[in-house]
């Protein structure tokens, strides 16, 4: 399959084509600067592939959850270049494309989801690849390793000590796996989540308030 990956749901820009097995990848620390610089990044990689967008198969895209920003960076340029070539777009959610490039049988990943809380699902990884549940919110400090597993990934457990913190000996870390966007190429291509239309293509974004009040700011720092 030929595909197009975008990824904005962090302070990475990642960007991946695949033409039948050959990868062109982009994956750098862009701070604020998704907007302006994902189109030309994506232009660069046409051109080095010599392909045009509309013989592409599909446009990937990270759903999130992640930075609200981002997450909409990502999803309408999905949308506008889809539309413009006539191709369908596919969601991957940022868990899922963290878990893919870990080594581990069974995984629990939380990614930092800000204003103190973490991101977290578990996954059963290998030939029989799956996410065990839905992606949920949660408090650092509430966060249960499920029995079994012992392998964990993430940037939640660098950022928060209160993570398992009375397990933090028996876990091995996968490292600070972040969304990438060879990841959802990869998953993409297992066939597992469905080409949409544009049109229908949908955010995942887990927890809908965008920031903490002046007030809970407050809280936090007391």
């Amino acid at each position: 399959m030929k595909l197009l990956a975008i990824d904005t749901s962090s302070s990475y820009l990642s960007l991946a084509l695949s033409l039948d097995g050959e990868m062109y990848a982009f994956h750098e620390e862009m701070g604020q600067k998704h907007a302006e610089r994902t189109l030309p990044e994506i232009d660069s990689l046409l051109q080095q592939a010599g392909i045009k967008l509309a013989a592409l198969d599909a446009i990937v895209f990270g759903q999130g959850p992640g930075s609200f920003t981002g997450l909409r960076i990502a999803c309408g340029l999905a949308q506008g270049l889809a539309f413009s070539a006539g191709l369908p777009v596919i969601g991957i959610p940022t868990l899922d494309a963290v878990a893919q490039q870990s080594e581990a049988d069974q995984l629990l990943v939380c990614l930092d989801a800000r204003m103190q809380q973490v991101y977290c699902a578990v996954y059963q990884t290998g030939a029989h690849w799956q996410r065990q549940g839905p992606i949920t919110l949660q408090d650092p400090q509430a966060v249960v390793l499920p029995e079994g597993i012992s392998q964990v990934a993430g940037d939640g457990f660098e950022n928060y000590p209160a993570l398992l913190a009375g397990q933090r000996e028996q876990i091995r870390h996968s490292g600070v796996l972040r969304a990438d966007a060879r990841a959802h190429i990869a998953l993409a291509q297992s066939g597992r989540y469905p080409m949409q239309h544009p049109r229908e293509a949908e955010l995942l974004y887990v927890r809908n308030k965008v920031a903490l009040t002046s007030i809970e700011q407050q809280a936090l720092k007391g």
